[in-house]
Formats: C-alpha cells, structure tokens, sequence
C-alpha cells in the first residue's frame, strides 16, 4: 500500500473515531459587532432589547449585539442611515415604506432604499390614554371629546405619533398636540398638564409605563368612532385598526368595545447587513424564540418569520432581509416574492 492510500485511511480512522476533531478545525465564523436600536429604558418594550440582545449572543457568541437607548422607528432609521445603528428594534411595514420612498418623518432625508424588515415584536396599538379622573368629569369618552385639550401625542420620531398627528388634521379634531420625551409626557401627565397621552402598547394590556403612572394616577382608554377610522383608513391604507372587545385590555375590565389604531411591531435592518448576518441572527433568534417571550410577553404565541410575512400588506419597494429570506427557505416557510430583495442570493 502506498504512503498517499495509507494516509487516506488514517484520516478516514480518525474521522469516524474522534469527529469532534475534524469539526474543531472548521473554520469559526467571522465575529461581528452590532448596534441595535432600542427603546428608553423607562419602556416595557426595553425587555424586548434587552432579551434580543441576550438571545442572539446565547445561540450565536460571534455576534456581539449591543443595545443603544434612543427615539422611535423613524429615528432609528435615520441613525441606521448613517451608519451608527445596524438594526432596530422599532420597525413596521408603514415605517420601512416611508424610508424607502422619503416621505413623512423621512421626507428630510429622503429616500433610502437599503431599509429592511427582519422578523416580528409584537401586534402593537396605539393606545390612548386619558386621566380618569378628567374623563369622568368631563365626559370623555372617544378621540373627537378631546378637542381643545392638551395632549401629548407621542414620541417625537415614531410612528405612533405622526398617525396622531394626522388624524388630529385630517379629522379636524383641533387637539393641543405636545409631542415631547415619554418622561416628560408622562410627567405633565401626573401633574395635570396634560389631559391625556397616546402610547404604544400590547392590544391586550397597558404599556409597562403606562401601567406604572396608573397605579399613581388612575388612566382610562379611549378610541376612534368607526366613521372616524373608516376615513383615516380610506386616506391611507396602511392606517389599521383593531376592535378591541369589552374587557379586552386587562387593567380595565370595564372598558370598551373600542375602535384602536394598531400596527404589526418588527425588527428592522437594512442591506448593508450582509445575509450571513442577517441569517446569523435569524437562526439564533428562531432558537430563543421562547426565551424572548418570556422576557417580553407581547412576543408570546406569534411565530416571528411567518406573522411578519402575513402582517406585510402589499407595498411596493418593502423588502425583508436577505438573511430572514435565506432562514425562511431553509425552514420551508413559504416567502412571498414580493417581499424578496433583489441582494439576495439563493434559491427563489
């Protein structure tokens, strides 16, 4: 036997006794180094960051994810754009939409295609939340009684706030808008400067934040009239609404039905991310999918590829990732075309 067959045999030997060995000398991947958006720390959505961050780096310890506490989805995109922030943790069909076309709270900007989804938070509302106290005096009781008051509308940046600020135009409600710092906003609130504030939350229960100015300060919810939101619909498709039942938000047993404005909540990258990446991180967060819903409860029960695919409506220039596209295909998920982006590389 010669000395080349008889290498061969070795190394074949070695493989099937010891392969542990073999793998030890495959090549580990590249480490890569992340900043993700996040929310202020003052959130209940900053546990979602929070176990994102720890997620990715448990199953995937090549990628170092550090989260940075900052404004909403379209701050986050400007931030992304230029290039201080990798990935966001505040992004929506709506918010990526805007980005890549340069309108609304991009239209400064302007247009900036590389914008993309990646996987889901959270079914998200945008919850109005009026003093108790004030409502019952008053007679609040939907979004047209608040004319002439002063509100805060949201966080300067986010979607949530540009939706109140053109419902408050486009309805002609004649509400005393404030945006300002949920801090502050809630602030003003306690102290009775403000009457009211609109805020992110799960559509089954209070904000985290808002949760703890209630247990001071008593809150109620309000919502839209249908005539209301059918315009706002009619305006702009992708201002949905959600019915929420009687007692479908868990602090106020009481309350409802209402008429609330809603979005689907999901990360967002763009395609400077490279699909190893992006795929990278898929993977690890498909692992601690649970992990995540544990930590953040609004993630529980939704699958974070597949209801993100089905919470996209059809908008032209909205692109997932090409690393979620890649898991996707691998784990038999069916991606629709439309929402392929054209730096993918794989199989259509």
């Amino acid at each position: 036997m010669n000395t080349k067959a008889l290498f061969g045999i070795m190394v074949l030997s070695l493989t099937a006794a010891h392969p542990e060995a073999v793998l030890a000398q495959a090549p580990a991947p590249k480490p890569v180094n992340l900043a993700l958006g996040s929310v202020s720390s003052s959130s209940g959505v900053y546990a979602f960051a929070v176990s994102l961050s720890n997620v990715v780096r448990k199953y995937d310890p090549g990628v170092n994810v550090t989260a940075v506490e900052g404004g909403g989805g379209f701050d986050h995109a400007k931030l992304m754009k230029q290039g201080v922030l990798d990935w966001s943790i505040s992004g929506s069909p709506a918010v990526v939409a805007a980005v890549a076309k340069g309108e609304g709270n991009f239209k400064k900007e302007g247009p900036w295609e590389p914008v993309r989804l990646m996987f889901m938070r959270n079914v998200n509302v945008s919850r109005i939340y009026v003093r108790a106290d004030i409502a019952k005096k008053e007679n609040i009781r939907s979004w047209a009684d608040l004319n002439g008051k002063r509100f805060a509308p949201g966080i300067p940046g986010t979607r949530d706030m540009q939706r109140a600020m053109e419902a408050n135009k486009l309805l002609g409600t004649g509400i005393l808008m404030t945006p300002g710092s949920l801090d502050d906003s809630t602030r003003r609130l306690k102290e009775g400067g403000y009457v009211g504030m609109l805020k992110g939350s799960p559509h089954d229960r209070f904000d985290t934040g808002m949760f703890e100015t209630h247990y001071g300060t008593p809150l109620t919810v309000i919502g839209f009239s249908k005539a209301e939101s059918d315009k706002l619909s009619a305006q702009d498709p992708l201002n949905t609404f959600t019915n929420t039942k009687a007692g479908g938000i868990r602090e106020l047993s009481t309350v409802g039905p209402l008429i609330e404005m809603s979005s689907a909540v999901m990360t967002m990258s763009s395609s400077r991310m490279s699909q190893e990446t992006g795929y990278r991180i898929m993977k690890a967060v498909n692992q601690g999918w649970k992990e995540i819903g544990e930590a953040f409860a609004p993630s529980a029960g939704l699958q974070p590829v597949e209801d993100a695919f089905a919470h996209t409506p059809e908008i032209k220039g909205v692109y997932f990732h090409a690393g979620v596209i890649q898991f996707a295909k691998e784990a038999g998920i069916k991606v629709p075309e439309r929402l392929i982006p054209p730096e993918y590389k794989g199989p259509r």
